[in-house]
């Protein structure tokens, strides 16, 4: 049994990049990755095949979620028990592969765990957030910056100063650490969405079976991009994303979130206290 496994989903990936991602998951803990190719011209990362790296070849481009459903099968064959979901952009630092993994295994309540996630030039991303609303999610991204800024920094927990463990009910999708029973049976992600939200909807359902907490002890680099504000196709998919999401969890009346997001902020009050 290999304790550790992760997938990566590439689309025309660069190839130095996924060699910069891979070496920094292996470098503290073995562990059985599984690369995904969405590309469209396979074998471009034929090189990465070893004992410990599996190419898995997606009929085409699939998406984020339904590429990382591609490797439920080879997790629950392979019996690991912590599965990292991982971008191709990403760099983890020293030691937190196996920080992670511990922190999950030494903690039985906990399903999903999540680093520190910092740019390239080291400033921090606010990877914990509040259940979104359809305003958290609409409002920042046409509205003007003075209308939403107060509730913006109330979604982006911009208090929290990520120096300690902090339970939430979403953490991005860039870099996560599943239990791996609870990602098989939450049967992976929604593969409805093709990219942006499936990671907040994972996390929402996960939240009901255990506790998704932040590991601040766990660093990694990531390029964060942002390609919806750059693009009219994946704003498109963005918004397809958002109303798929509202429509299965409720827009404006949403108990649920409402109670979760009461519990973040409390817990977050709490931390704020105890400095």
């Amino acid at each position: 049994m290999q304790t550790i496994s992760a997938s990566i989903v590439l689309y025309n990936s660069p190839v130095e990049q996924v060699r910069a991602c891979l070496s920094s998951l292996q470098r503290d803990a073995a562990m059985r990755i599984f690369l995904i190719d969405n590309s469209e011209v396979k074998g471009r990362y034929a090189q990465f095949a070893s004992d410990s790296v599996q190419i898995i070849d997606a009929p085409d481009n699939i998406g984020f979620g339904r590429g990382h459903n591609l490797a439920l099968p080879h997790i629950a064959a392979l019996r690991s028990l912590v599965h990292f979901v991982v971008n191709p952009d990403i760099v983890a630092k020293a030691d937190c592969v196996s920080t992670l993994a511990s922190f999950i295994l030494g903690r039985p309540d906990v399903v999903v765990a999540g680093p520190r996630i910092v740019s390239p030039e080291g400033d921090l991303y606010h990877s914990c957030k509040l259940l979104p609303t359809p305003w958290n999610l609409f409002a920042r991204r046409f509205a003007p910056a003075f209308m939403y800024a107060r509730a913006d920094a109330l979604y982006e927990l911009r208090k929290f100063s990520y120096d300690k463990v902090l339970e939430v009910n979403s953490l991005s999708g860039a870099f996560l650490a599943f239990r791996s029973e609870t990602f098989l049976a939450l049967k992976g992600f929604d593969p409805r969405y093709f990219m942006y939200l499936e990671d907040v909807d994972i996390c929402r359902r996960a939240a009901k079976v255990g506790v998704l907490t932040l590991e601040p002890r766990a660093e990694v680099i990531h390029e964060h991009g942002q390609g919806s504000y750059r693009s009219f196709r994946l704003l498109k998919e963005h918004l397809r994303s958002a109303i798929l999401y509202f429509n299965r969890f409720g827009w404006f009346c949403d108990r649920e979130r409402a109670a979760l997001n009461r519990a973040t902020v409390s817990r977050l009050t709490m931390h704020l206290l105890d400095k």
